[in-house]
């Protein structure tokens, strides 16, 4: 009997799960939908350069985030990071902006892929980290690990890790079919090893702040 219940339980949480995924996709699909109706209609912001399709889409995910963290402050994993738990995501992060770095300048010697995100200005390496880590490890995170449970054991906590590594690469999809293929591949890898981290990050130091910095700098090179 007492196995019964743990399947049962198991099975609920999976469900749970499940059910808040689709939720975030769904709401990410009804801001995109706004955002690309309202720039598609005129709101165009013609006094600034800066203000592009993708910075109206995620300054309207930040500012939708921001109030969720005013009302449910405690899943957004805002809090103050306990970084020393950080351990080797923190290295790995830093060695992925290197990377990052050096790709890019080897890139301006000799090309060798077309840049897609090159020259797109603050806004775009700043308001979509934060969009995505508020949405992702913030929320996300914060609201399956309460559904799993306080006692869930660490397998769970990889476990969580992996399926939201994934769907946070996949909520990045209405890009990359805008790029050439070699593009792509190469924007899902970073995109992949920048969410495994952020979520790493989240699960070890509590919070989603070390995971924006090290998106933001990784962001900031590929927007050089």
């Amino acid at each position: 009997m007492a196995g019964y219940r743990k399947y049962i339980a198991f099975l609920a949480r999976a469900l749970g799960i499940a059910v808040l995924l689709f939720v975030a996709f769904a709401y990410s699909y009804v801001v995109w939908r706004a955002a690309a109706y309202a720039w598609a209609a005129g709101l165009r912001f013609y006094r600034s350069e800066l203000i592009t399709a993708d910075a109206l889409r995620d300054g309207v995910h930040c500012f939708l985030l921001g109030v969720g963290v005013l009302v449910l402050p405690r899943f957004a994993g805002v809090g103050v990071p306990d970084v020393k738990k950080g351990g080797w995501a923190l290295y790995a992060f830093a060695a992925l902006a290197a990377a990052a770095a050096v790709v890019v300048v080897a890139n301006n010697v000799r090309p060798f892929f077309t840049s897609p995100f090159a020259g797109k200005g603050p806004l775009f390496f700043t308001l979509g980290p934060l969009a995505w880590e508020l949405m992702w490890p913030g929320f996300v995170f914060g609201f399956a690990t309460a559904l799993v449970g306080p006692r869930r054991p660490p397998a769970a906590n990889r476990a969580l890790v992996a399926v939201l590594t994934l769907a946070g690469t996949i909520w990045y999809a209405p890009l990359v079919r805008w790029m050439n293929p070699f593009d792509a591949v190469g924007f899902v890898a970073v995109t992949l090893a920048v969410s495994f981290l952020s979520l790493t990050l989240r699960r070890r130091t509590g919070s989603i702040w070390p995971g924006l910095a090290g998106h933001v700098l990784v962001k900031f090179f590929l927007a050089w």
